[in-house]
């Protein structure tokens, strides 16, 4: 597919990274001359310095030709703006990330399409869904579902004394049969695991289960759900807004930040939260504003270090759950390293929400989870694909994808190897990166 990024920022760097490794024919527009050299020489996709707005500078884009258009500059005017020109020069979908949640749903979202705009992404919305749900499933890392939950894909950081370390995964009871491994994370690199490989501290396994044996899981692996009743919050931006939105009335909740124009706009638009006009590293505020008595503790300014330092410490005051937003996937590891639960990017969300629009998917609802180096992906097998054409163990599949369980007749179900797979089967997809093509061959 030829798609064309408008906004050469680190979110749009990040979606035409991960799509470039997907062999997708990607451009990326944008004004500073010397980042886009800098791309061009260092990764598969070409670079364009110009104008999104400029029909011109569209059309030697080639967005008369492309399947996709994805506005990311920092201007939302600007991204719909471009969307529209794409669509209108022949783009077959476009995709513009807005400010503004109004610009996502009702009115103001069929106006959009109407007028070309086939998705948009607020990024801050997105995060504070997922918050949401590592809220209600806070002992694992990574939470993805299919079918309104008919069948979940879980990935739980493993911990030095649990029972699962060490052990190769033929060793780990699962008879009856209540989850399969579908991917071990391990620092930097993810494994498509064979019954050899072994569990050590510090990987984040990824489990496909039915929900009826999520606990099961749960205690195989040492975790349990930690009761949240109050969270402290450092950092008033709009995350913490579109979170406050959508948190039950029962959690109670207290908000620091430095900005007393922002503490402002929080406390007056949410008087049931606790608004603290102080920095993320002043501990007397954070001890006096009650932080021992916490169940949860997000860090969510817009610097890394300071959510990653701000976690630490609420560890030191024994905070069961930790999240951190972090945009410098760098940090991630050490991030992990140190005890945080929970580790928050909008750049993943966004190229999740970019997959979807790619495989054809409904984006109303999570498909795809966007893991960097890998994709969590729900794929519907057509009549006459490979994938219904024999049973699993019999299909040669590749090395770098894995098949972990399937939707039909609206029931969850795990896939073994004598599974064979029907058309209309809505089937939960563990790939890695640069594999997305092999997986759609195998569907379509």
């Amino acid at each position: 597919m030829r798609i064309i990024i408008a906004g050469d920022g680190e979110t749009g760097q990040h979606i035409a990274r991960i799509l470039s490794i997907e062999n997708q024919d990607i451009v990326l527009i944008g004004s500073d001359r010397e980042r886009l050299s800098e791309l061009d020489a260092e990764y598969n996709f070409i670079t364009c310095e110009g104008n999104p707005v400029s029909v011109d500078t569209l059309m030697e884009c080639g967005a008369d030709r492309a399947d996709l258009f994805v506005g990311v500059t920092p201007e939302e005017t600007v991204n719909i703006v471009a969307a529209q020109m794409a669509k209108s020069c022949g783009a077959r979908k476009c995709v513009a990330r807005v400010d503004n949640p109004e610009m996502c749903e009702g009115r103001s979202a069929r106006l959009l399409h109407e007028y070309g705009i086939d998705m948009t992404l607020y990024p801050e919305k997105l995060a504070a869904n997922e918050i949401k749900r590592f809220i209600a499933n806070n002992w694992v890392s990574k939470f993805f579902e299919l079918h309104g939950g008919k069948l979940l894909s879980l990935g739980v950081l493993i911990r030095e004394g649990s029972e699962l370390c060490g052990k190769q995964l033929r060793d780990i009871p699962n008879n009856p049969r209540l989850f399969h491994v579908s991917a071990i994370q391990r620092g930097d690199d993810i494994i498509i695991p064979r019954g050899e490989d072994s569990i050590k501290p510090g990987d984040t396994v990824y489990f496909c289960v039915l929900p009826e044996d999520k606990q099961a899981v749960a205690r195989l692996c040492g975790k349990d759900q930690a009761p949240v009743r109050k969270i402290m919050i450092t950092g008033a931006g709009r995350v913490t807004e579109n979170l406050l939105e959508i948190l039950p009335p029962k959690i109670s909740v207290t908000v620091l930040d430095p900005d007393r124009s922002r503490c402002n706009v929080i406390a007056s638009r949410f008087p049931r939260a606790v608004v603290v006009n102080a920095t993320s590293n002043d501990v007397s505020a954070l001890k006096e504003e009650g932080i021992d008595a916490c169940d949860m503790f997000l860090g969510l300014t817009g610097s890394s270090e300071r959510n990653i330092v701000s976690c630490m410490v609420a560890r030191e005051h024994n905070v069961p759950r930790t999240l951190a937003r972090i945009e410098e996937m760098q940090y991630a590891p050490e991030a992990e390293s140190l005890a945080i639960d929970k580790i928050i990017n909008k750049k993943q969300l966004n190229a999740g929400k970019v997959i979807n629009v790619l495989l054809g998917m409904d984006t109303s609802v999570p498909r795809c989870l966007s893991l960097d180096k890998a994709e969590i992906i729900e794929m519907v097998a057509a009549e006459g694909s490979k994938i219904t054409s024999k049973p699993v163990y019999q299909l040669g599949l590749p090395r770098e994808l894995t098949i972990g369980g399937l939707i039909r007749d609206d029931r969850g179900m795990l896939v073994d190897g004598q599974t064979r797979i029907m058309a209309g089967d809505h089937v939960l997809v563990f790939c890695l990166a640069g594999s997305l093509t092999r997986v759609e061959r195998l569907f379509r």
